[in-house]
C-alpha cells in the first residue's frame, strides 16, 4: 500500500509539472500556452537567491505555502551569474550553486510554478557559512569595485552588477539556457535594471544576450527592462516608441517593468517616474509593446509600498491590460515559516486581486453602434463590442457569409424573449469586436457574451430597438464629414459616382462641393449607415439638408453587404452653390448622427 501511494504521489506530481505548457507572445501581445489560451502570469520575487546565504534556509514547506495561501504561478529567482557558472559552494544548503538553483527550479515547478530566472549579480564572494554570518550583499560587486579605489580597475569590469558591462552574461546565459532549454516553465529575464548605458549601447546588449539565449532555446519567453532611467538620449522604451530607437524586434518578447510608488514608513524605494500621472505615462508603453507584438509584465511592484490606490491601480490595470504581475518580495506577503506560514495585511490584499486575475471570468463588453456609437442597437445592424481578451489576436474576415468563429472568438445575443442566437463577425481583436446583431433578435434589453475558445470572457447588456439609424462619416468617429456618394444620371441614360469626401489622414476629411451639373442631369445622394432597414416604412424616413426636407426615394439594406444600409436622396438644383451644409435623417421619430456635405 505504501508503495501505492508513493507511485500515485509521484504521478500526481509528475502530471502537475508536465501541466505547464510552453509559452508564447500572440501578435496581439498577449501571454498564450500551446493550446491558444491566455495565460495570467502572477507571483511573487525570491529576490535574496542571488545575494547573502542565497535564501537557502528557505524550505520545500515555504514553496508548497506561498502557492497554498496566493493565488499564483510565477516565482522570479535572481540568479548570480558568477556563483553559478563557477559552481560555488552554498555552505548553508551544503551544495554547489548550480545544483541548488536546480532545486529551486524543480522546487517551483512541483507547485505549479513557472520560474522567472533573472541574470542578476555577478560578484564573485561566496555565499555565507552555515552560520549566517559575513553575507554578501546585493550589490557587492559595486562594493568591490568601490574598494580597489578605481572606477576602471578589472575587479570593476568583472564584479559590476549595474548592468554597464555584460560580457560575462554571455557565458552564463548561453550555459543556462542550454540546460533548462527543454524545460518550458523555465522563463528568461535577460538583465535587472541596465542602467547607466546609453541607448544604443542597451539595445546592443539586449540583442546580444537574447541571441545568447535562442541559440539554445529558441522559442523561449524571454523578459527584458530597459535602463529604469532617463538618459541623455531618452529612455529606451520611451525612444522605442517615439521612433527614435529601433524596436528589439526577436518574437516572443517581454517588456518588463519596476513600478513603485513613493516610499512610506521603512521604505526606501525611491518612486517610478512612469507610476506617476498613472496611467498616462505607462500606457504608451504598453500599448505600443502589445500593438508590436510584445507582451508587457510588471515583475516588480509593492514591497512595503503599497499604499491606495497604488496598490488598486497596479492590479486592476494589469487585470484589464493582460499584463503579468510579480510582486517584490515574498517576505512582505507571508510571515512565519512552513505549516506556521500565514499572510499579511499586505499578502491577503494580493490574494484578493491574483485571485480576480486567476480567475480571469467574464469582464464588462460595451456594444455600440457602429455608425455613430449611439448604446441603442437594431437586429442586422452593425455593432461594435469594446472589452479586453475578447481575441488572442487580430483577425478580419475575408468571405460571405461571415463566420462566427473568428480565430477562437464567439458572440452571442441573447434578446428579451430569451432566444440566444450567434452573431457573424466582421472583425476581432484582444479590445474590440466588429459583430452583426443576428436577425430576427426581439427588440427589449439583450446580453452579449463574447467567448474565447469556448469560455466566456466578456458580458454585458445593450438596449434592442426596432430601428436605431446610423450614417457613417469619413472618419470613424461618427461625426463630420459624410461617407457619401453623388450619382450623376445623365439625360441620354449614362451616369457616374464621385465621392464627397477626401482624406489627409485618418483623423482629418472634408467635404468634397457636390457639383450638380446641367439642368437635364439628376444627382442622387447616397448614403451608407446601419440600423435603418427595420424602418415599418418608407413615409417614415424624413431627410433635412440644412433646412430643407428633402425626398427620401429609399432607405434600406445596401446588396451585397452584411448590416450595410443605403439611403437615396434626390438632390433639388437650389442646393447648386450654397456651400457647406448638415445632413439630419430621422427613422421611425429617431434621429441618426448628423453628418456634412458641401455643394458646389
Amino acid at each position: 500500500m505504501k508503495i501505492a501511494i508513493v507511485f500515485l504521489l509521484a504521478a500526481a506530481l509528475q502530471a502537475q509539472t508536465n501541466a505547464l505548457r510552453p509559452l508564447h507572445v500572440s501578435p496581439a501581445g498577449e501571454i498564450l500556452d500551446d493550446s491558444g489560451k491566455p495565460v495570467a502570469l502572477r507571483g511573487l520575487n525570491r529576490s535574496a537567491t542571488g545575494s547573502g546565504n542565497a535564501d537557502a534556509t528557505a524550505t520545500d514547506a515555504d514553496y508548497a505555502a506561498q502557492n497554498q495561501l496566493l493565488s499564483m504561478n510565477l516565482v522570479r529567482i535572481f540568479v548570480n551569474a558568477a556563483w553559478w557558472t563557477n559552481k560555488v559552494q552554498v555552505p548553508i544548503a551544503n551544495t554547489d550553486y548550480q545544483t541548488y538553483i536546480d532545486g529551486l527550479i524543480k522546487r517551483a515547478e512541483k507547485y505549479g510554478n513557472y520560474v522567472l530566472i533573472l541574470k542578476a549579480g555577478q560578484f564573485p564572494d561566496a555565499p555565507c557559512g552555515a552560520d549566517g554570518k559575513n553575507c554578501p550583499a546585493s550589490n557587492q560587486g559595486d562594493l568591490n569595485c568601490a574598494a580597489s579605489g578605481s572606477a576602471t580597475s578589472a575587479i570593476c569590469l568583472a564584479q559590476d552588477t549595474s548592468g554597464t558591462y555584460i560580457d560575462t552574461a554571455f557565458t552564463f546565459w548561453a550555459a543556462f539556457a542550454q540546460k533548462y532549454a527543454s524545460d518550458p516553465a523555465v522563463l528568461y529575464d535577460t538583465w535587472e535594471d541596465m542602467h547607466g548605458i546609453d541607448n544604443g549601447t542597451w539595445s546592443n546588449g539586449q540583442n546580444q544576450l537574447i541571441a545568447a539565449i535562442r541559440t539554445y532555446a529558441p522559442q523561449s519567453l524571454i523578459f527584458m527592462e530597459d535602463t529604469g532611467a532617463t538618459t541623455s538620449s531618452g529612455t529606451p522604451f520611451e525612444s522605442i516608441v517615439a521612433g527614435t530607437l529601433p524596436d528589439v524586434v526577436w518574437s516572443n518578447l517581454v517588456w518588463n517593468f519596476h513600478l513603485y510608488t513613493s516610499s512610506s514608513g521603512s521604505c526606501t524605494e525611491p518612486a517610478s517616474a512612469r507610476y506617476a500621472n498613472w496611467p498616462q505615462n505607462f500606457d504608451p508603453l504598453v500599448s505600443y509593446a502589445q500593438q508590436h507584438g510584445h507582451a508587457a509584465a510588471i515583475t516588480e511592484w509593492g514591497g512595503c509600498n503599497d499604499p491606495e490606490p497604488y496598490h488598486t491601480n497596479i492590479t486592476s490595470y494589469a487585470q484589464s491590460h493582460s499584463v503579468a504581475l510579480v510582486y517584490f518580495d515574498n517576505t512582505n506577503l507571508i510571515t512565519g515559516t512552513g505549516a506556521a506560514s500565514q499572510l499579511t495585511a499586505t499578502g491577503s490584499k494580493v490574494k484578493t486581486a491574483y485571485t480576480a486575475i486567476a480567475g480571469g471570468g467574464p469582464t464588462t463588453v460595451t456594444s455600440v453602434s457602429s455608425a455613430n456609437g449611439a448604446l441603442t442597437l437594431a437586429a442586422e445592424a452593425i455593432a461594435e463590442a469594446f472589452g479586453t481578451k475578447l481575441a488572442t489576436d487580430l483577425k478580419v474576415a475575408t468571405s460571405i457569409p461571415l463566420p462566427t468563429n473568428l480565430g477562437g472568438t464567439t458572440v452571442t445575443v441573447t434578446d428579451a424573449g430569451g432566444i440566444t442566437r450567434q452573431a457573424e463577425l466582421f472583425f476581432v481583436s484582444p479590445l474590440q469586436v466588429n459583430y452583426q446583431v443576428p436577425p430576427g433578435t426581439a427588440a427589449g434589453m439583450a446580453s452579449v457574451t463574447v467567448f474565447l475558445n469556448g469560455d466566456p470572457v466578456s458580458t454585458g447588456t445593450v438596449q434592442i430597438g426596432s430601428v436605431s439609424p446610423g450614417l457613417y462619416t469619413a472618419t470613424a468617429d461618427g461625426k463630420g464629414v459624410a461617407a457619401a456618394l453623388a450619382v450623376t444620371f445623365h439625360a441620354n441614360g449614362t451616369s457616374g459616382f464621385v465621392d464627397t469626401f477626401q482624406c489627409a489622414s485618418a483623423t482629418s476629411c472634408t467635404a468634397l462641393p457636390i457639383d450638380l451639373g446641367l439642368a437635364t442631369d439628376t444627382v442622387v445622394l447616397e448614403l451608407f449607415g446601419t440600423g435603418i432597414r427595420g424602418r415599418s416604412s418608407l413615409a417614415n424616413v424624413t431627410c433635412k439638408i440644412g433646412s430643407t426636407t428633402v425626398a427620401v426615394s429609399y432607405a434600406g439594406a445596401q446588396n451585397g453587404y452584411v448590416g450595410l444600409d443605403q439611403v437615396n436622396i434626390t438632390l433639388p438644383r437650389s442646393f447648386q452653390g450654397t456651400g457647406a451644409a448638415n445632413v439630419t435623417l430621422t427613422v421611425d421619430g429617431q434621429s441618426a448622427n448628423v453628418v456634412a456635405i458641401s455643394f458646389k
